[in-house]
């Protein structure tokens, strides 16, 4: 048995360091486990010894750091040390699916299991993930890119004489996504035209990409500016959350400015010596100076104003009566 560990100690040796490329494998059976890209919860799958667990992920992936994978190992197993190896495998083809057991992909590790209860691997998604192995887990050394497609976790006896029980014996697969610790600003402006016309945009102050609708942000709350020669500014607050996409949705206006009148019925109004019908609705007018009269009867004010691109006037006629008591 301390030769046939030894064999297989250096087997799997060669095999972590031989260059990687596309192999076939066959499994007994496979899980198909769909992460998460905005929560950390937990999916889990009871396989067999000679099982697998495709680890789905989800289509927008912005969010995670990377993958963890617990793996609980049987007491009963603990006894036949070497006898069992786990591997793990990108690019496979076909898609992981149940019913269909014959794949291809790369070998990214292939390990014997330990000789514990359970162990934690860890699989970076990104550059920056900040993980290190450790005596609770083992981070892979290469970054999987998650768009690449799903990946393949499965279990292989890999020595004679295991306990008859074997078909029996349930291994715990724990799947989880480890987040980052960020949110994001979608940001979606619509113009009053075609578009095309410059605009800024400030984050907490801060000049922003024009280049994306997408912005990382920590979690808490931001300030939004849009700012333009050709549209009226924007102002806006808003709340990220991590590991959520905050949308905002602007409707820029046009530097048109407008002119609201406000008068009592019957009310004659002029504009510029121009009539114009007492509607209580915004006129739009060109930047420059107006006259305003209102008429009711004998009774007139006159109101001058000078209209400036991208502001809104309101001129009001008000008509009170006071009333007094005297002993």
């Amino acid at each position: 048995m301390k030769h046939a560990s030894v064999v297989l100690a250096i087997l799997f040796l060669a095999l972590a360091t031989a260059p990687l490329a596309s192999e076939s494998f066959r499994v007994r059976s496979v899980t198909t486990l769909e992460v998460s890209g905005n929560d950390s919860e937990t999916r889990i799958a009871n396989i067999g010894y000679n099982d697998a667990v495709g680890i789905i992920f989800p289509e927008n992936t912005i969010f995670l750091r990377a993958v963890e994978i617990e793996i609980r190992i049987p007491r009963e197993i603990l006894r036949y040390q070497n006898s069992m190896a786990y591997g793990v495998y990108r690019n496979v083809e076909p898609a992981p699916k149940s019913g269909v057991i014959d794949y291809r992909g790369i070998q990214e590790v292939y390990q014997p299991l330990p000789a514990r209860l359970s162990f934690v691997l860890q699989i970076p998604l990104v550059a920056d993930h900040k993980l290190k192995s450790g005596p609770y887990a083992t981070v892979l050394e290469r970054v999987h890119d998650p768009n690449t497609g799903p990946m393949v976790f499965r279990l292989q006896p890999v020595m004679k004489g295991l306990p008859p029980t074997i078909d029996e014996m349930t291994f715990e697969v724990r799947v989880k996504p480890l987040l980052t610790d960020e949110g994001a600003l979608s940001l979606r402006l619509q113009y009053p035209d075609d578009g095309g016309k410059p605009v800024r945009i400030l984050i907490d102050e801060q000049q922003a990409d024009r280049q994306t609708d997408l912005y990382i942000l920590a979690p808490g709350d931001h300030h939004l500016s849009v700012v333009s020669d050709h549209y009226r500014n924007e102002v806006r607050m808003f709340t990220v959350e991590s590991a959520r996409i905050t949308p905002v949705d602007i409707m820029l206006q046009d530097t048109t400015p407008t002119l609201i009148l406000v008068a009592p019925e019957n009310t004659a109004i002029l504009v510029n010596d121009k009539p114009v019908e007492n509607t209580g609705k915004p006129l739009p007018i060109e930047p420059g100076p107006y006259t305003i009269q209102f008429k009711i009867g004998d009774y007139e004010i006159i109101r001058q104003i000078v209209a400036e691109k991208g502001k809104d006037y309101t001129v009001s006629m008000q008509i009170d009566i006071n009333v007094s008591e005297s002993p």
